[in-house]
């Protein structure tokens, strides 16, 4: 286990040596669990932050192993009622995450976010079914909140989990993370640049967090994956943002590439690709890689065209040729928002800032202004369609 939770670990570790000499090593424990479940009897239970685990006899096995995710646990109860049962001290989180999460499936994810934040240190790398309740509730609440800064690190923990097999917590919700790919659709490559830098150093400093500090400490596969595809993500942003060239390499294709990490090398490859017939290439490449891949995908798709075909123009040389190669890439740009395919109001906004770069370029300073006045537009629509206030009738628990 990574260093992060040895600190974890020691304190699991010591509390079970000192439950070993305690009359409860060999007593009966009664859970009761939220939800109307049935309570659930265990000869042993041992309180990790992870979860609460349930050690019972098994008629087949000889023993059953659970762990129950502590926001699922009401209480625990010991057959010697004069000593504290193991894992009270984690009933005040426990009630915390259970409120965190019924106002997530009410609705009420920004009423949630305070209650999880208070324990986004304990859960930072850790795995099992409440690090991902902590995980997922601050992603929804910032993407529910249009805070996409907010929604880096919750994403890669996020990615690093459900690679690990760790289920969503919210199943009757909507998913947050794309099915196919894991990738955050709120969360793209291609944005407008007022604020881009500050998201780019994110996404590079969120991949740290993910890998740890520690090189002596070993790296699990999901850890590695989600540091990976957050530098990806960074350094496509550099890309579609005009950097000539960003450091590393690009090995856009590997055949065994998880998902998320595949699609964003092949929006890489589009954006970079040293000439139109190599850029045909590459849009073939992610055309059979994603033959039909979702609404955002296929949008980032269209903008990788639009950014190489920019990166094109700007490189032919002054005169006719060169207003004409503007001008087509401003037209490869135009067909994001005219696809309608971003539900996000960033790629189209992203789109129309680019084309009008290149228009003005081209000289044509008019057209640039009225592409300027619908980014705006298609900016403030998104803006006040996140900042919409979510309703409801319920009293917070």
């Amino acid at each position: 286990m990574r260093a992060r939770v040895a600190s974890s670990v020691a304190w699991a570790v010591g509390f079970m040596l000192a439950a070993a000499g305690s009359p409860f090593a060999a007593g009966q424990y009664a859970v009761s669990l939220r939800g109307g479940e049935p309570d659930l009897a265990a000869s042993v239970v041992t309180a990790l932050p992870q979860g609460l685990e349930i050690r019972s006899p098994d008629a087949r096995t000889g023993e059953r192993r659970e762990l129950v995710a502590w926001d699922l646990v009401r209480g625990i109860s010991a057959g010697d009622a004069s000593v504290r049962a193991p894992g009270s001290e984690m009933m005040p989180m426990a009630v915390e995450l259970w409120r965190a999460r019924i106002r997530i499936e009410r609705g009420d994810a920004e009423l949630a976010r305070p209650l999880l934040e208070r324990h986004r240190a304990r859960y930072l790398g850790l795995d099992g079914p409440t690090a991902q309740l902590v995980w997922e509730g601050l992603l929804r609440s910032a993407v529910e909140a249009g805070d996409r800064r907010e929604s880096v690190v919750p994403w890669l923990e996020c990615l690093r989990l459900g690679s690990d097999g760790e289920a969503s917590r919210f199943p009757s919700l909507g998913a947050v993370l794309d099915d196919s790919t894991g990738l955050l659709p709120s969360l793209p490559p291609f944005i407008p640049e007022d604020g881009r830098e500050a998201l780019v150093q994110l996404c590079e400093q969120g991949a740290g967090v993910a890998v740890g500090d520690n090189p002596a400490v070993s790296r699990s596969a999901s850890v590695e994956l989600a540091a990976r595809v957050g530098m990806r993500l960074a350094r496509v942003m550099r890309l579609a943002g005009g950097a000539v060239t960003v450091a590393g390499a690009a090995s856009p294709q590997a055949g065994g590439a998880a998902p998320a990490e595949q699609a964003l090398a092949l929006i890489e490859a589009i954006v970079v690709a040293a000439d139109p017939r190599a850029r045909a290439a590459a849009v073939a490449a992610f055309d059979r890689a994603f033959p039909e891949p979702p609404s955002f995908l296929a949008s980032w798709r269209l903008a990788a065209i639009g950014a190489g075909a920019a990166r094109d123009a700007r490189g032919v040389a002054d005169g006719e040729p060169r207003v004409a190669a503007l001008e087509s890439a401003a037209i490869e740009l135009l067909a994001v928002p005219a696809s309608g395919l971003d539900r996000t109001g960033l790629v189209d906004a992203y789109a129309l800032e680019e084309a009008a770069r290149l228009v003005r370029e081209a000289g044509n300073e008019a057209l640039a202004a009225r592409l300027e006045s619908l980014r705006d537009e298609r900016l403030s629509r998104n803006v006040g369609a996140q900042a919409r206030p979510t309703t409801s009738t319920t009293t917070a628990p």
